[in-house]
């Protein structure tokens, strides 16, 4: 029912208003009881909570103490005091705090004052009744009254540090309270009301939350999962979880979570409990982004190489300290023909290997223990029983404390690569059966042919010193020049054979060039005069003397060219021109064989040099001759480490040109002059034992000494030489290498061992090859003399040996040099006279020792002492001593002890000696 309002009119109207103001009143008088009983409330919590708190600090701490912040008055409860001493008394606490102390303490209160911080902690010294100082803790939290003051609450504690050890304690609380705020996790602790008790700043950062830990302190946080949830690729589920872990309070830990952005969150969530209470929980939060990528590009990786390894059919496995497989990928399993669970568990040495094999696998395994790595090959046995190769690459495997914990090895099958090594073996032993059938092939046709050559050259010389008629005169020169020509075609293949075979060698002797180029060309004048051409000669006058090399092989290229260009001229010239500059300790030269002959298509120009090779047919029918020559010529400029060019024109002929570079030498290298030939009757009253199969060169070897008047006495083979040895007195024995019955190397050797050890004996043969004339001088052979050989060859084996020349009063050279040592050292004189210190100290002791060694009749020694010693000997060109440390280390291998080796060690002793001093008196 709606009330009328009717408007009062005098006295009536007065009595209204009054009562309205006492209704009012007494509305006023109510309002004010209850915002009494509610000040009084909440000042009863109030002083409940200030009560609980007091509790709570009394359970932590020794002694409570408040500082107001308002009036600076601190308060510290009786029981600080008595733990120092004072019973009955509260002094000045500020006086009783040590000087040095009072600034951290008011650094920790301002801080608390500017509201950097809501905890206060601080260590401090504080002189206790009995003058000393204690180490005390203040530990508290701001509180603000209804009043709205602020104070600071906390307990005291006492710390118990020894001297010797003291730091500067308040500064490590200060560090141990601000520890949270600095880790690289976001912490989050709430109560059981999920009221926020503690939060560092990198949670802020990690959610975005605008706020400071300070001010975020004491929130409620029950809606800060809803206000967060945009940030996760699936809010509802992010929002769920949280609800579900709060529901079942029970840990959880490293939950991974994924944001909208595409960071990845680990999360923990730690439920908190006081005897079995439930008091809050913590959050703790890292951002695992770059690990989780890593992990994801390691395991992609990992699944690459994985991929490769099995790609490439690589054997994989894994075993312990005690060789048992733990692991083995499918593709050992294909290799092996084992099942992987056949595999597991097992002994790998005992599944696979047999024989030494699993020796050298414990081998590797141990060695694994010391972190080796290394790769081997090992044969196998698979499940079927095949007989396979693997190689293999083991290495250790280390456990995260680094400790060797197994090891891993990589298998590879190279079953069908082992058996091509062994093909390819087989293949390079028949090639090699191949080559030594070649070369004895060689030196069979050698002296098979060259045996019936010397024979023909020999008796067409002597044949021309008696009286022929005109007629048998041009018929014995047809003879002798067909035979000459028959010897250099066959000179030329075995040439050509020993380069092949790598036993052709370059002398290092002085030369002089321009007399070389003249001789070249003296001996070749005849065939250009009868051809009616001029042979010219250019040399440059600049070229040194003496140059270091193979005057020989250098001979044989100038013959080679220059009778090519003689060869394929008609008419007109051939010249040989030689200039020549000289660069540090080298001489280098141009040497140019021009002609105007018949030139060279040039489409034949680029296979000139090689083998058997010649224009076309019609060559060989017109000028003859084998297609080698060209091709040795260049294969000997090329040894020499020059290079040849040929530039013709057809029918206006042919320019051959050689580079080629010498050391240069001293007058004292040049190739001595030829001895003075003997007297007539040097040979008489001579007995020479001649030992050839071939009745041919008896007759030769007959003919050529008659009239030297030896006495020659014939063996057909080595057994028959021997025993004539031994029943007949001889000066020199002339030995045939190939007989039948025993040949000449074999009679030799028997000869030295029970005959004589001084008896001159020289080879006969025919052969040319460089191993057989190394085995003629180890069997004991003291010179070699190859077929053909003529008059003047053999005579000066026989002076050499049977007159030799008598010792001048003074040397004409020195007794040593050094232009090999100056051809290896290119010049260098530092390394030259290096060299001869090291000669001068250390080759005499050695020459002591051959002869001190030979005195205590150990002659395995005297020959190692030797042979050391002879490549320095050599080097140094102490060449009167090369031969005596040879034949010194043939008669030891021998290990006679003869008056020959008596009297070479003895000499070589002194003559070494000499040399050192002939070098140290030149100041080297």
């Amino acid at each position: 029912m709606e009330q009328v309002s009717v408007r009062p009119s005098g006295e009536s109207a007065t009595a209204q208003s009054h009562q309205q103001l006492l209704d009012e009143i007494e509305r006023l008088r109510a309002e004010q009881q209850r915002l009494e009983q509610t000040v009084c409330t909440l000042q009863a919590e109030n002083t409940r909570l200030n009560e609980h708190w007091q509790t709570l600090l009394a359970g932590l701490g020794d002694a409570s103490w408040s500082y107001d912040l308002q009036t600076d008055v601190l308060t510290r409860s009786p029981a600080y005091y008595q733990q120092l001493g004072y019973l009955d008394e509260s002094p000045d606490w500020l006086a009783l705090l040590h000087p040095q102390d009072r600034p951290t303490w008011s650094y920790e209160l301002a801080a608390i004052r500017q509201g950097h911080q809501a905890h206060f902690s601080v260590t401090y010294r504080i002189r206790a009744h009995d003058g000393t100082y204690a180490y005390r803790f203040d530990l508290g939290y701001v509180f603000t009254s209804s009043a709205n003051t602020r104070s600071l609450r906390g307990v005291s504690g006492s710390l118990t540090v020894p001297v010797q050890s003291q730091q500067p304690l308040s500064r490590m609380a200060s560090r141990l309270t601000n520890l949270m705020s600095q880790l690289q996790d976001g912490l989050l602790l709430e109560d059981e009301h999920r009221h926020i008790v503690l939060v560092n700043q990198y949670f802020c950062d990690l959610f975005a939350v605008p706020m400071s830990p300070q001010q975020l302190t004491g929130i409620d946080c029950s809606g800060m999962a809803d206000q967060s949830k945009s940030l996760f690729s699936d809010p509802d589920a992010f929002v769920a979880q949280v609800a579900q872990l709060l529901h079942d309070r029970q840990p959880v830990l490293g939950e991974e979570l994924t944001l909208a952005d595409g960071r990845i969150f680990e999360r923990d969530y730690i439920p908190l409990f006081n005897e079995g209470e439930y008091t809050g929980h913590l959050w703790k939060y890292a951002d695992i982004t770059r690990r989780k990528r890593a992990e994801d590009a390691a395991l992609r990786q990992k699944e690459k190489y994985q991929r490769i390894i099995e790609n490439m059919n690589l054997g994989l496995i894994e075993v312990d300290l005690d060789e048992r497989i733990v692991y083995t990928n499918q593709s050992f399993c294909a290799m092996s023909g084992y099942d992987a669970d056949e595999l597991i568990g097992q002994i790998a040495t005992d599944m696979l290997l047999r024989g030494q094999h699993v020796q050298v696998m414990k081998e590797k395994n141990a060695s694994r223990l010391d972190g080796h790595v290394d790769t081997y090959e090992v044969a196998i046995k698979n499940k079927r029983g095949e007989a396979m190769w693997w190689l293999i690459s083991g290495a250790p495997i280390y456990s995260d404390d680094g400790a060797v914990i197994g090891s891993t090895g990589i298998h590879l099958d190279i079953t069908k690569q082992k058996q091509l090594e062994s093909d390819l073996r087989v293949a390079k032993e028949a090639a090699e059966d191949s080559s030594r059938a070649k070369v004895l092939f060689l030196a069979n046709m050698s002296h098979e042919i060259r045996t019936p050559m010397n024979a023909i050259l020999s008796l067409g010389q002597q044949l021309t010193k008696t009286t022929l008629s005109d007629k048998q005169q041009f018929l014995l020169s047809m003879i002798n020049s067909a035979a000459s020509n028959l010897l250099v075609i066959l000179n030329d293949i075995l040439d050509f054979s020993k380069i092949e075979a790598g036993q052709l060698s370059l002398e290092q002797i002085g030369f002089n060039l321009p007399n070389l180029l003249q001789a070249a060309t003296q001996v070749l004048a005849g065939q250009a005069d009868e051809k009616g051409l001029r042979l010219n000669t250019r040399t440059d006058a600049d070229i040194a003397p003496v140059l270091l090399g193979d005057p020989y092989r250098l001979n044989q290229i100038l013959f080679n060219l220059l009778g090519n260009a003689i060869k394929f001229t008609e008419t007109g010239s051939v010249t040989l021109d030689c200039q020549g500059y000289q660069q540090g300790n080298r001489q280098f030269v141009n040497i140019k064989v021009i002609d105007t002959g018949i030139g060279i298509e040039p489409a034949f120009q680029e296979k000139i040099f090689n083998k058997f090779t010649q224009e076309d047919g019609s060559i060989g029918r017109r000028y003859g001759g084998t297609g080698l020559g060209m091709s040795i010529t260049k294969q000997l400029v090329e040894m020499m480490g020059g290079t040849i060019s040929v530039d013709s024109q057809p029918g206006k002929g042919t320019t051959v040109q050689v580079l080629i570079s010498f050391a240069i030498g001293q007058p004292a290298s040049l190739t001595p002059p030829d001895e003075v030939a003997p007297p007539d009757d040097f040979l008489r009253k001579k007995r020479i034992l001649l030992v050839e199969d071939n009745e041919m060169n008896r007759m030769v070897v007959q003919m050529i000494l008659e009239s030297y008047g030896p006495t020659i006495v014939e063996a057909v083979n080595g057994q028959k030489a021997v025993d004539l040895l031994r029943t007949e007195p001889f000066d020199l024995v002339l030995m045939d290498v190939q007989m039948p019955v025993m040949d000449g190397l074999e009679a030799t050797r028997l000869i030295r061992r029970e005959i004589s050890t001084t008896l001159p004996i020289v080879a006969l043969t025919a052969s040319v090859i460089r191993s057989e004339q190394e085995e003629c001088f180890q069997a004991g052979m003291n010179d070699f003399l190859g077929k053909p050989f003529d008059e003047k060859d053999l005579i000066a084996q026989l002076t050499k040996w049977l007159n030799p020349p008598q010792p001048a009063a003074a040397p004409a050279a020195p007794l040593y040099n050094l232009d090999k040592l100056e051809l290896i050292s290119r010049g260098s004189q530092d390394f030259i006279r290096q060299m001869v210190q090291l000669f001068c100290t250390e080759t005499p002791a050695t020459a002591t020792q051959i002869r001190e060694a030979y005195a205590a009749g150990d002659f395995k020694r005297v020959k190692y002492l030797a042979h050391r010693i002879k490549p320095s000997v050599d080097n140094m060109g102490v060449a009167a001593q090369v031969n005596v440390v040879r034949r010194i280390e043939e008669l030891a291998q021998i290990g006679d002890d003869s008056d020959e080796l008596r009297a070479l060690v003895s000499s070589f002793d002194e003559a070494i000696h000499e040399v050192v001093k002939q070098m140290q008196a030149q100041v080297w």
